[in-house]
């Protein structure tokens, strides 16, 4: 009787070491949260061009990866312009972005 739980307890002791060398590589897409979002790209242009915009509006959260775009929009009174928003860097939960405004406003 207790030669059967031994080999039971044995098997399962074998299996943890075989699972323990076992490893995964899970990546997980970081994302930027559309509010943060607007407001690093409103920060870049101000620091860029001395003047805040009145607003950034952007469709959603972005990846947090260098590279990574999404067309926004930016108005400064009752003029709108295009803008597209390109990550420079990433460092922990900062971004850095490059930012080009379309030269002819939307509306």
């Amino acid at each position: 009787m207790f030669r059967p739980m031994r080999t039971v307890t044995l098997a399962l002791c074998c299996a943890g070491l075989v699972l323990g060398g076992c490893s995964a590589n899970v990546e997980v897409n970081r994302q930027i949260a559309k509010a943060d979002l607007e407001k690093g790209i409103a920060d870049a242009l101000q620091q860029s061009v001395g003047q805040r915009p009145d607003s950034i509006t952007c469709p959603g959260p972005i990846n947090a990866k260098q590279g990574e775009q999404m067309r926004c929009e930016l108005a400064a009174g009752s003029t709108k312009y295009g803008l597209t928003a390109t990550i420079k860097s990433v460092d922990g939960s900062n971004a850095k972005y490059d930012v080009q405004v379309d030269p002819k406003p939307s509306s």
